[in-house]
């Protein structure tokens, strides 16, 4: 078994290469089915509306890229990753552009990690 940290330092990275591509398939495995997503406009979603968001028609990826990824295990079965987003495209047709602090806490289920909870907020730039 991989290290805890080294495994979800790259489960995280290759998170926003699924939301690039709007990998449906990606999220299906690696979000829990009670997943609760807070957008940055404070939204909050389940698994299903994340999914059917990520392949709608009005929502486009220009950039999207993970930066400072931090994970703190909490143990074999419980962990917290912390990192910037940055991200020009659409969502639901409106344009977003912006660096913005993802939180995720993953559990370990069936021997694989699966995203419990996200948050997603927005950055304050520093003058």
């Amino acid at each position: 078994m991989k290290d805890v940290i080294a495994e979800l330092t790259e489960l995280t990275a290759e998170f926003a290469t699924a939301e690039f591509s709007a990998d449906v398939e990606f999220f299906r495995c690696h979000l829990a089915d009670g997943l609760r997503f807070r957008r940055a406009s404070g939204k909050v979603v389940d698994k299903v509306t994340f999914l059917k968001d990520l392949i709608a028609p009005d929502s486009t990826n220009e950039r999207l890229t993970a930066q400072q990824i931090e994970v703190l295990s909490y143990g074999p079965h419980l962990a917290i990753c912390s990192l910037l987003v940055d991200f020009k495209g659409t969502r639901g047709g409106k344009p977003v552009e912006g660096v913005f602090r993802n939180t995720r806490v993953f559990v370990r289920s069936e021997e694989s990690w699966k995203c419990a909870l996200w948050f997603n907020s927005n950055e304050p730039q520093l003058t």
